[in-house]
């Protein structure tokens, strides 16, 4: 920003400064759209539900979605519209992750491990309420890192 070989003033260098941050905060981190969430929740409980039907089915739903979910991921998390390639915030994903483990990893263990299907149900809940609770947090502002 010029400033005509000058040393801006007060004024002048608030007025740059605010231009400066107005900019980043543009650029910096667009926010994801809530369809994004819906679309990840609904992906991924329907990746669970799909679980305990035959076989054939099964893996294809599995494999469709689980491509889907890559799909979404990447289009607007990481390659988002507008915007370019951004790297991966691990700190900020931790918690989602953590939950997604918790919640939908250990009846899906059991699921398979006990061999009771209808766990999958219940993964397949926790893996749209989890998704979708991410989302609300998102878009609300709270997250649970700190800035």
């Amino acid at each position: 920003m010029e400033t005509d070989g000058w040393p801006p003033g007060r004024d002048d260098a608030r007025r740059l400064l605010d231009e400066a941050q107005g900019a980043e905060a543009a650029t910096r981190n667009p926010p994801l759209p809530r369809r994004f969430f819906v679309a990840q929740a609904a992906l991924l409980t329907a990746v669970c539900w799909a679980q305990p039907l035959p076989e054939g089915p099964s893996k294809a739903i599995t494999v469709v979605g689980l491509i889907a979910v890559v799909a979404v991921g990447v289009r607007w998390v990481y390659a988002r519209p507008g915007y370019g390639v951004v790297a991966p915030d691990v700190g900020a994903s931790l918690p989602y992750v953590a939950a997604m483990g918790a919640f939908v990893g250990v009846p899906a263990v059991l699921a398979i491990g006990l061999e009771i299907p209808w766990l999958w149900f219940v993964a397949g809940l926790a893996a749209g309420a989890t998704t979708l609770d991410m989302g609300r947090r998102y878009r609300s502002g709270r997250t649970t890192r700190a800035a």
